[in-house]
C-alpha cells in the first residue's frame, strides 16, 4: 500500500495538502487576533463580532453586579469562546498543529519507504525538503505573525478598560452613600421635630410609642424617596 501511495505521489501531495491547510489555519487566527486589536482603538464603537459579546457579558455582569476577581481569567476565558467562520480560536491554532504533525509523519513514513523499496536518494532528498520545508514554513509564520504578542496586546488593552470602567463607576458609588447617608440623618431630624411636638403639647401623655415611631420613619422615607 505504501508503494502505491509513493508511485502515485500521494504522500507528496498529502504533504502539500496539509501545508495548505495549516497556512489556512494561521491566516484565520491573525484575522481573529488582528480585528479584536483593532477594536481597542474603537472600543466605544466596536466592528469584530466576539468583541461587542466581550463587551455585552462584561456591561452584564456589571449590571448584575457580579464582581470580577480575576480580569486577565476573565478575557482569556471569552476569548477562547471567539469564533471564526463558526469554528472556534482552539480550533484553528489546534489546526496548525495538526498540519505541521501531519506534514513530518507522511515525509517520516515516505522516507522509511525509500529505503524500503530501495528508491533513488533523489525521491527521498524531495520528500524530506517538501516535509521538512512545509513542517518549518507553518512553524515560522506562527511565529512571524506574533500571536504571543498580539494576544498579550488584546489582553492589557481590555484589562485598562475594564479598569479604567471601575473607577468611573467608583465616584457614582461614593455619591449614592452620600446621599443615603443625608437622607437619614434628615428622617432622624423629622422624627426628633415630631417627638418634641408631641411631647410639648400634653407632656408625655402623648408621646409616640416605639411601633408608632417606626411606622413614621418608614412614612418619611417613602415620602422623601
Amino acid at each position: 500500500m505504501l508503494h502505491v501511495w509513493m508511485e502515485q505521489n500521494l504522500l507528496l501531495y498529502g504533504m502539500i495538502t496539509a501545508g495548505i491547510l495549516g497556512i489556512i489555519c494561521i491566516v484565520m487566527v491573525d484575522r481573529f487576533y488582528s480585528r479584536a486589536a483593532r477594536d481597542l482603538r474603537r472600543i466605544s464603537d466596536p466592528k469584530g463580532k466576539w468583541t461587542r459579546e466581550f463587551l455585552n457579558e462584561y456591561k452584564l455582569r456589571k449590571t448584575k453586579n457580579q464582581e470580577i476577581n480575576n480580569p486577565e481569567v476573565f478575557i482569556r476565558t471569552q476569548m477562547v469562546r471567539g469564533k471564526i467562520l463558526g469554528i472556534s480560536l482552539p480550533r484553528w491554532k489546534q489546526g496548525i498543529g495538526y498540519s505541521a504533525l501531519f506534514s513530518f509523519l507522511l515525509m517520516m513514513a515516505a522516507v522509511y519507504g525509500t529505503y524500503r523499496y530501495e528508491e533513488a536518494e533523489l525521491i527521498r532528498y524531495q520528500y524530506v525538503l517538501v516535509g521538512a520545508g512545509i513542517f518549518a514554513l507553518l512553524l515560522m509564520m506562527k511565529q512571524f505573525m506574533g500571536f504571543i504578542s498580539k494576544e498579550d496586546m488584546i489582553l492589557d488593552g481590555l484589562m485598562d478598560y475594564m479598569e479604567n470602567t471601575s473607577k468611573a463607576n467608583a465616584p457614582d458609588v461614593q455619591v449614592e452613600e452620600v446621599k443615603k447617608q443625608a437622607k437619614e440623618e434628615l428622617i432622624e431630624r423629622v422624627t426628633a421635630g415630631i417627638q418634641q411636638t408631641a411631647a410639648s403639647k400634653t407632656r408625655f401623655s402623648h408621646m409616640l410609642t416605639p411601633e408608632e415611631e417606626n411606622i413614621m420613619r418608614e412614612v418619611i422615607r417613602e415620602y422623601l424617596i
